[in-house]
């Protein structure tokens, strides 16, 4: 059910970024006749992500198959005539997963509550450990392409150059553990932050480029949870 809302919600915030005049989607994003201008391209990103938390608690430890994936949609505004430079702006659905080896505790002061993330006991045989962070985020990148000549190649890049910055709500977050005896799923973790921004880049050639995320901001809140920072590096693919 709460996937089935954060996919709902995802839907709502990409049709409210269409233009003032309501023209559409698909004409907002414009996928289709180029000839009227200077090419826009890669209006459609996909992320595949190596997700990861900068530093962590004394006695935890992450695994190096931890994947997310980021969705997009740009609208792609070229600055020249070539459209060898531009600007874009879009909106997107990231999900990041961090395997761990550790629990979220919670310490109950009062009316406080703070959130630790403490390494299970040795011995124990867990096959699956993970954290779950999916957000609605609103991409800007600064882009550097260079471009064929021909007029039938034109909208292909040779090399890309993408500089940008993202910010996000947080719209779903869950644990999951599983060890030979149970499977447990626990939603809505105690004092995460609900929203975060980062740098972002992304180089490469032609559809396929390298691409990196670093969050400024934890996932908790200050003073209420561990600070973890997460980053995160994969491959792009890069259509329409």
């Amino acid at each position: 059910m709460k996937n089935n809302r954060s996919v709902i919600l995802f839907l709502f915030v990409m049709f409210a970024l269409v233009d003032t005049n309501a023209q559409g989607l698909f004409k907002y994003f414009k996928w289709t006749a180029y000839s009227d201008g200077p090419e826009k391209m890669d209006h459609v990103v996909i992320d595949l992500n190596h997700d990861r938390f900068q530093a962590l608690p004394i006695g935890i430890t992450q695994s190096y198959f931890s994947l997310g994936v980021d969705a997009y949609m740009f609208h792609d505004h070229p600055m020249n005539k070539k459209g060898t430079l531009a600007w874009a702006l879009g909106v997107g659905y990231s999900g990041m997963n961090v395997h761990h080896n550790g629990q979220f505790i919670y310490q109950v002061e009062g009316e406080n509550v703070t959130t630790h993330l403490l390494p299970y006991p040795d011995g124990l045989n867990v096959k699956k450990n993970k954290i779950s962070l999916n957000y609605v985020e609103i991409p800007f990148e600064l882009r550097i392409r260079t471009m064929n000549h021909s007029i039938e190649e034109r909208n292909v890049a040779n090399f890309r150059f993408y500089l940008g910055f993202k910010g996000g709500v947080l719209v779903n977050s869950h644990t999951k553990y599983r060890d030979e005896e149970s499977k447990v799923k626990v939603y809505d973790i105690d004092n995460l932050l609900l929203y975060r921004y980062g740098p972002t880049l992304r180089i490469g050639f032609k559809k396929l480029s390298f691409h990196a995320f670093y969050s400024m901001t934890s996932i908790f809140e200050e003073g209420k949870g561990p600070e973890l920072y997460p980053f995160s590096v994969g491959l792009c693919w890069m259509r329409l």
